[in-house]
Order: C-alpha cells, then structure tokens, then sequence
C-alpha cells in the first residue's frame, strides 16, 4: 500500500496515512511576516481613531499595561520597548508603571515565564503582578452591563489613569475573535464576572461562534465590561503558525481592534472542498501547553464534521491537564453520556467548564474523538474521549472505526487559528 508521510512542522509527531484515503492538509496562507520593527513603529505612529501614545499620556500619573500569560504567544517583550519610549516622552517613569499579567482564571505566570513574556530587563526595572481574580480585597466593583453581568475589575486597573493592553487577534471559539476587549474580560476581570460571561446560556448561543461579532452576546458583553473599565490604548498583533508578526494594529480599543479582526478575516477563512470522515488536528504553540487549551482545536474543526466524523487529536500538553482542566475533568467522572456531562455543568457551573460543556456539545452530535497527549494518562483521557498511545494507532483505529470504505483522511493541524467552511453541503450517507 501506498502511503503519505505526514510530519507535524513542530517535529512532535509523524503518521503514514494511507494514500488512498489522504484528502490533504489544510493550512492558512497568511500574509508574510512584517518588516520589523519598521512596521511596528509605524502602527505606533499612526494609531487607529486616537492621537499618539505620547499625547495620550501626558499628564497621566498612574499606568497599568496589561500583557497576555504563558498560554498565549504575544511578544510582549518586543512590543514594550517604542511603548514605554512613547511614555517617555510623555514625561512619565518607570516608578509610576505597573505590568499586570492578564491572566483570567488561568493559574498565575511563574517568574520564569513572566521573563519569557516581558523579558528579564524590565522585570528588575518594573513592577510586575499576576492578576488573582479570586482574590476580592484587589477587585473594584464598577456596576453591570445590560445582560447583568457584574463587573469586577482589578483595582490595580480601575485606580490606573491610563491603561495600555497588548493583545493578539485569532478566532476565538465563542467571542468570535481574541483581543482588544479580552483584556479586560476574562483577563483583569474577578471570578464572578468572567462566570456570568462565559456561562452555558451566552456560550451556547447561535452567534456566539468563531469569526462572529455581531450579534455575539460574549463579545458585546465583553465590550461593555471593557468600555466601563477604560482601555486607553491597545496594540494587538496577528502571528502565522511561525508565531511571527504579520500586523499590528494599535490605538482605540474599538477601531484598532476592530482593523485587526477585517485583516484576520482577510486569509483566515478556509474552504474545505469535501467533508472529511477523519480529521487529524493538533493545536500547536502555545495552546498544547495543557490539555484545557489545546481542545480549542477539537472547538474548531466542529465547523465542517458530520455526525459520523472521528477527530484524531495531538497535544503534547506539558501541563498536563493544566489549571482549567480539574474542573473540566470532574464533570466527566461518572457521567456516562455527553447528556448527563451538560447536565451537571448546568447545574454546577464554573468558569473552568466552558470547555467541558462545548466539548460535550460536539459528543452529542456522534462525533467520536481519538486522542493522544505523553503527559496525560490514557485513564483520565478515556473519561472524556476514546484514549490511544500514538498519533499512529489513533489514526489506524479511526481507519476501523469508520462506517466509509474509503473514508477520506483531512490533516488540519491548528484549525483554531482559520475559520473553516465547507465548500458544498454533503450527504451523510455512509456506504
């Protein structure tokens, strides 16, 4: 038998599929790689719908800049330095500085990781704090939004006279994109506000989709919450799967971001030409940090399977099941189907399951999924999936499973940075 090698770009994994079977690879062609730092300096030079950094600052006295944790890849490190000399010349110091990593519910950086995002210099030269959002003595009450959601904000933030957030825009499995707005909520946001936010009844909801805004109660909510917390001044970038820059866009939270996310929809949006029975995906850098992360992949390629689609899925997860996963977990033990797994993240929810309940959505739908992670055992992944030890066996066990005869094979390693959609509806009918 003939067969296509397929190795992953990152070198974690290689599968032979069987040529007959092998429909392609897909992989978004994203714009090349900007001129650096040319074109950075010039997003800083001509910010969206407000003036410059600099005029921005003057007189401020209080600034809090926000950057992204470990579980996402903005080279804050880079982006900082034309950013605190924008401040310079505002006249303000590094004394009247703070950097708040904007972390969500995720478990708080390590130095070594604050070091990796913002880099060792200004480590020594500013303040740095990780945000606890269940710490309610550093959170500032500010009112709620119109869908109720109460907004609980880092008070490090809320004191702060002008606030900076480094960002990056990609699809995101329910407010549609990533960035601008996210800074704020879930990222600097209390407990409280980031449940009612990412609850089942907004999640849930018809638009609350990748590539989706308008309409999208996540996002519109988010917005508020941002709106009444205050962003002066964003600069958000776009990575290819390299995790180099391919645009900048900074300035008014509303207008820079929304700049940000035409460009992302200008390549991101994938046509697959046929349904595949069998799709191998992977989440890449740095989402296969843990396992919580990486199922935003399995989130992704929801779009173009049937009811009779197996997934087989990589993740190196060095994390494990990461700070999210106990809670996405639990909710799996002794359920003994994907109904009784929605049930009790009804009827129990914490933020920590949002995952949980969408991947129970996919289950629902007869979707099997196959997965493999080194650093997770294959008992707990046996709870929520069908658990294998190998990409390899992953894929030969789909080949045996599926109803097809020949059923096609589709590799679509991170589908959760593109907006796939099929080319033409086809029949679900099985030979």
């Amino acid at each position: 038998m003939n067969y296509v090698h397929y190795k992953d770009a990152q070198g974690e994994f290689s599968v032979k599929i069987p040529k007959e079977n092998y429909i392609g690879c897909i992989q978004c062609n994203a714009p090349r790689e900007i001129q650096w730092p040319a074109g950075y300096l010039r997003a800083l030079k001509n910010p969206y719908g407000v003036t410059k950094l600099r005029d921005i600052a003057q007189g401020r006295r209080k600034v809090a800049i926000l950057v992204s944790d470990y579980t996402r890849a903005v080279p804050a490190k880079i982006l900082l330095p034309p950013i605190m000399d924008e401040l310079h010349q505002a006249g303000i110091s590094e004394s009247q500085i703070t950097i708040i990593i904007a972390g969500g519910l995720h478990r708080p950086s390590t130095q070594q990781e604050i070091a990796q995002i913002v880099g060792d210099d200004w480590i020594k030269r500013l303040r740095v704090v990780n945000h606890n959002a269940l710490d309610s003595e550093r959170l500032t009450f500010l009112g709620k939004t119109k869908r109720g959601t109460p907004v609980w904000i880092n008070s490090l933030v809320s004191e702060s006279d002008l606030c900076i957030a480094l960002g990056q825009i990609e699809p995101h499995e329910y407010a549609g994109f990533t960035g601008g707005r996210k800074s704020i909520l879930p990222g600097v946001s209390g407990e409280e506000t980031i449940r009612f936010n990412h609850s089942p009844e907004m999640i849930e909801h018809p638009l609350a989709k990748p590539g989706i805004l308008e309409g999208n109660p996540v996002h519109e909510d988010m917005v508020e919450c941002a709106l009444m917390a205050g962003i002066d001044f964003i600069v958000n970038v776009v990575l290819n799967r390299d995790l180099k820059i391919i645009g900048v866009f900074a300035g008014d939270m509303l207008e820079a971001h929304s700049k940000g996310v035409d460009f992302v929809n200008s390549f991101s949006r994938v046509e697959i030409p046929t349904q595949p029975d069998i799709i191998i995906t992977t989440p890449g850098k740095p989402l296969d940090v843990d396992f919580y992360q990486s199922l935003k992949a399995l989130i992704a390629v929801d779009a173009i399977a049937s009811p009779e689609t197996i997934v087989v899925f990589y993740s190196s997860c060095q994390d494990g099941l990461g700070s999210m996963g106990g809670e996405m977990l639990k909710v799996f033990l002794g359920a003994t189907t994907p109904q009784e797994v929605e049930t009790s993240v009804r009827s129990n929810f914490k933020v920590q399951m949002d995952h949980a309940f969408l991947l129970s959505k996919i289950l629902q739908k007869g979707i099997k999924i196959i997965a493999y992670s080194p650093n997770v055992p294959l008992n707990i992944i046996k709870e929520m999936m069908i658990p294998a030890s190998s990409v390899q066996e992953g894929l030969d066990l789909a080949l045996q499973l599926s109803r097809r005869k020949t059923p096609g094979v589709l590799v679509y390693p991170e589908a959760q940075r593109t907006l796939p959609f099929l080319a033409k509806k086809t029949s679900n009918h099985y030979e």
